[in-house]
């Protein structure tokens, strides 16, 4: 069975947009839950700040009992994802590699 063979500059796109999901899907994740101030932690919100700051104020963010839901953030999430997936397709239809 061969494999997608797939150029370097679609492999770089998939890698960033994996790698920008991934940072907005833990800092949902950890503002949900409450995290403390870890070095981790602090981490993660010194890398998902410029990627969210364009989705700021968005939306409310939504109270469940003691817990908030980051919409902007899980907006966010959606629009990168939807722009990634249409470079994707762009790239395999103009068949850069």
């Amino acid at each position: 069975m061969k494999g997608k063979k797939t150029g370097m500059f679609p492999k770089l796109i998939s890698i960033l947009l994996t790698f920008v999901q991934v940072v907005i899907a833990l800092y949902i994740l950890l503002q949900f839950f409450g995290a403390n101030a870890t070095p981790f932690v602090n981490l993660l919100n010194s890398l998902s700040e410029p990627i969210l700051k364009p989705f700021q104020g968005i939306f409310h963010p939504i109270i469940f009992n003691e817990h908030s839901l980051n919409l902007s953030a899980v907006f966010a999430l959606i629009v990168y994802s939807i722009i990634g997936f249409g470079i994707q397709k762009v790239l395999a239809i103009l068949k850069v590699k």
